[in-house]
């Protein structure tokens, strides 16, 4: 099979001679700026999906997808429950409280917290803390509570020790308003893989967060695990129904809409920045390609002389663009690919040698980079770069394209 004429002189021309080595130098540095843009661009992406996604689950692994709850206490939650597990698609409900309180150490340090009361064997099959558990159990064997992995190595706490829940709310004694005070053992150590819950979050039976806000039977509502999260706004729309007002009913997005919406805003900005990486790149095949028509203005015009139609001279400056785009997508992609697969040590070799860390996890929340990526986005991505790359191609292209042949030769 015999090869088109455009893509023979094509990949003649991308190949260097010693009188030409410049132009190939600047061709070498047009497919290096492709292959920077599409590495960023897939490492950014994959980054920042990474990102999304571990917020997610995290935020689905400590509060479940779906909250009823009411502007009062809700006394009635056994119904609530067991009306919100008839629910199809629904796996299972459980009650809460979520409040803060003053935690202080046999040490005497104190530390503001927020403690979330649960039914620890309904909070097993409606969260994920039983996979976050580290040490300990769900408070199953008695009063106690669990204290995130962040807030232990902070307060030195370990499974065992006795602290003290003080509530901001207050009773009234003989001597005078005293707030309540409980002696809770710690009982366990989850991680969630989050520093904002590991470091402020603790876990403490219903009955004990009840007595520490005199809610007597009263909880702040009930969190519901759903078996499909892609399923969510049919599922919250079928709870709705089932809990009219006062009830109200809420996802997971509608609990942090502020976190992820800066989430998805920062993802699509990043994109435009690093997109216009590979626009340059493309914009660095444009001027690459002026100065091969310049230097090649004898060879069209002695082509056009014997007969090349000019759309066929505009093909071979828009195919050599084009590979040149291609090659840099495929080394981008292969330079990215490699890139997402070692970032963690590549991150903790640059804090070793620097002492920056590019990750701190006190800001981003978690222990490690995530990624995730995917060959749908990695293939677009490729096409994003070959486009704009052919596109850069275009105009010096025309202008070839357009060369008068005698005028091309007039001076040979």
């Amino acid at each position: 099979m015999r090869m088109p004429l455009e893509m023979f002189i094509s990949l003649r021309y991308l190949k260097a001679k010693r009188r030409h080595r410049f132009i190939s130098f600047i061709s070498f540095i047009s497919i290096a700026g492709v292959a920077l843009g599409v590495m960023a661009l897939i490492v950014v992406l994959a980054v920042m999906s990474g990102f999304e996604r571990e917020m997610k689950e995290k935020v689905i692994g400590v509060y479940a997808e779906l909250h009823i709850h009411t502007r009062a206490l809700m006394y009635d939650w056994p119904g609530v429950v067991a009306k919100a597990e008839a629910v199809p698609g629904v796996v299972a409900a459980s009650p809460f409280i979520l409040n803060p309180l003053m935690l202080r150490t046999p040490q005497r340090q104190a530390r503001g917290v927020m403690v979330r009361g649960i039914d620890p064997e309904g909070e097993r099959r409606a969260t994920s803390l039983a996979k976050l558990l580290k040490q300990g159990d769900l408070l199953a064997s008695g009063p106690g509570i669990l204290v995130g992995k962040a807030l232990a190595r902070e307060l030195g706490l370990v499974v065992g020790d006795e602290v003290k829940l003080i509530s901001p709310v207050e009773v009234d004694t003989p001597a005078g308003p005293v707030p309540i005070v409980l002696d809770r053992v710690i009982a366990g150590i989850f991680n969630a893989g989050m520093s904002d819950y590991d470091s402020n979050l603790i876990y403490a039976d219903l009955a004990t967060a009840q007595k520490l806000y005199r809610f007597g039977d009263g909880v702040h509502g009930v969190s519901v695990k759903i078996r499909d999260l892609y399923d969510t706004d049919r599922i919250q729309g079928e709870l709705r129904k089932a809990f009219p007002f006062p009830c109200i009913v809420k996802s997971w997005m509608e609990q942090n809409p502020t976190l992820f919406a800066a989430v998805n805003m920062e993802k699509k900005v990043m994109f435009i920045i690093v997109t216009l990486i590979v626009l340059v790149a493309a914009l660095n095949i444009a001027s690459t390609l002026i100065m091969v028509v310049m230097e090649k203005t004898k060879d069209i015009g002695i082509l056009k002389a014997i007969g090349v139609r000019p759309l066929s001279i505009m093909a071979v400056f828009t195919v050599e663009g084009a590979i040149i785009g291609a090659i840099g997508a495929l080394i981008g992609t292969a330079a990215g690919l490699l890139f997402l697969e070692h970032i963690n040590s590549i991150a903790t070799a640059i804090d070793w040698l620097t002492g920056f860390n590019p990750f701190p996890s006190d800001i981003y929340y978690f222990d490690q980079i995530p990624v995730e990526f995917s060959w749908a986005r990695i293939c677009w991505t490729g096409f994003i770069a070959l486009a704009l790359s052919t596109i850069g191609a275009l105009y010096p292209a025309w202008k070839a394209s357009r060369l008068d042949p005698v005028e091309a030769l007039r001076y040979e």
